[in-house]
């Protein structure tokens, strides 16, 4: 059960009893005490919520106190040894709130647009409950960028079990990705922006695109037959099929000649032609004495730059 964590303020106002008498209603055994945050603030669980209610309710009923203090009493112990950590929960419930703000405003407005001043008066908190959740904005945006790769694992891993191959998981893939997309766009190409400039960004973004593309990079694995065959990195190939269907959503997305089904089912397409290609259903083998020396020779080359446009 999702326990909340309530400070006075939020209890006062949820069960419309002032707090003075929610002090009273402690003093006199009526209520457990709040958890102490810190010496000058305290927390309320829902159980305290639901206590005070029906306290106020055999109030009306003309019942004294000392017959309502014995009619709950069992109850006040059961809430007073709950066990549940709130200070705790609180930190949790304030650092997901953050998350999920900093995630809107980093779609919205780029990495460098997004300002922690303007999460600190969105949420209405102090800088020092911000930055003793989150010391930068870079570890900000990684956990941000951790949470939308949770989701994703999360979302998944019941629907891979069940498919029936690698092509009806990469369908899966594709819907948990367009969700993504759907609520920050520009996420993905945030994170290489983010990564280009920091190197521990780098490593934790690294561990993240891990996550998720892992599954998809382990089924190109299990299909070759040696190391040489196909002479592809999986992991390239994994970040390919990917990038292709975000760039068909892209193209999709400029007009009404493509749904997003249409997109998925292009996109399908090449996974299918590159796992044929893994299970020896078509042959690449010139990829290499054919265009070997092209590609050896071409990489050698600088950038082409337009004349007019070089210093």
């Amino acid at each position: 059960m999702n326990v909340r964590a309530l400070t006075i303020g939020e209890f006062e106002q949820e069960s419309g009893v002032p707090r003075q008498t929610i002090y009273y209603y402690v003093r006199t055994g009526l209520l457990p005490p709040a958890q102490k945050a810190s010496p000058s603030r305290a927390l309320y669980a829902d159980d305290h919520l639901a206590l005070v209610r029906e306290i106020e309710a055999l109030r009306r009923q003309g019942l004294r106190r000392s017959a309502i203090k014995e009619r709950l009493e069992g109850r006040v112990l059961a809430v007073g040894d709950g066990g549940v950590d709130l200070v705790a929960r609180r930190e949790e419930e304030t650092r997901q709130a953050i998350l999920i703000a900093a995630t809107r405003r980093f779609a919205r407005k780029g990495y460098k647009g997004t300002r922690m001043a303007d999460l600190i008066e969105e949420l209405g908190i102090t800088p020092q409950v911000l930055y003793g959740q989150f010391a930068t904005k870079r570890d900000l945006f990684v956990a941000c960028y951790k949470v939308a790769v949770r989701f994703m694992d999360v979302f998944l891993k019941p629907r891979f079990e069940s498919a029936r191959d690698s092509a009806e998981m990469q369908v899966w893939y594709m819907y948990a990705d367009s969700g993504i997309k759907a609520f920050a766009p520009n996420l993905m190409i945030l994170a290489t922006e983010v990564a280009q400039h920091d190197e521990e960004a780098r490593r934790d973004l690294r561990e993240a695109y891990e996550t998720i593309f892992g599954d998809t990079v382990a089924d190109f694995r299990s299909m070759r037959r040696s190391q040489a065959d196909p002479p592809f990195s999986d992991e390239l190939i994994a970040h390919a099929i990917v990038g292709a269907f975000e760039q068909m959503l892209v193209r999709a997305s400029l007009d009404d000649e493509y749904s997003w089904r249409d997109v998925a089912h292009n996109a399908l397409g090449l996974f299918l032609a590159v796992r044929a290609v893994y299970q020896g259903e078509l042959d690449l083998s010139d990829l290499t004495t054919t265009y070997g020396e092209l590609l050896d020779e071409v990489a050698k080359l600088p950038p082409p730059v337009p004349e007019e446009l070089k210093s």
